[in-house]
């Protein structure tokens, strides 16, 4: 039996600024594949405030599912609020400034 995780996000309507969040299980097994769906969060108040590190986390993701999430935020528009960018940009823009370094000096570019 396989199961993993999927976390969708999307807007619900062009004029709202919240995310909507659907979560749901695969299980692949000999028979085929399951899907279950995540109800609607319910919290509980509690009388007082109290550690919660005994207190089973509310989800819990592989490294894969979290990408997935992850890229779902990205999807629609939610992006880191520090950081330099992804892998891919800056590494793109260290290209560039090798670029620029040989044309205003006038050195040939760095052989990769």
């Amino acid at each position: 039996m396989n199961s993993r995780v999927i976390i969708k996000a999307t807007k619900p309507d062009i004029f709202s600024r919240r995310i909507a969040f659907k979560i749901g299980q695969e299980t692949r097994t000999d028979d085929g594949v399951r899907l279950a769906i995540a109800k609607p969060l319910e919290l509980e108040q509690v009388q007082e405030i109290m550690s919660t590190d005994h207190l089973p986390p509310t989800l819990s993701l592989e490294p894969d599912e979290a990408q997935q999430f992850m890229d779902e935020l990205w999807n629609v528009g939610i992006r880191p609020s520090e950081g330099s960018g992804s892998a891919g940009q800056m590494a793109a823009t260290q290209r560039h400034l090798e670029d620029m370094r040989s044309l205003v000096f006038k050195t040939p570019p760095p052989k990769a």
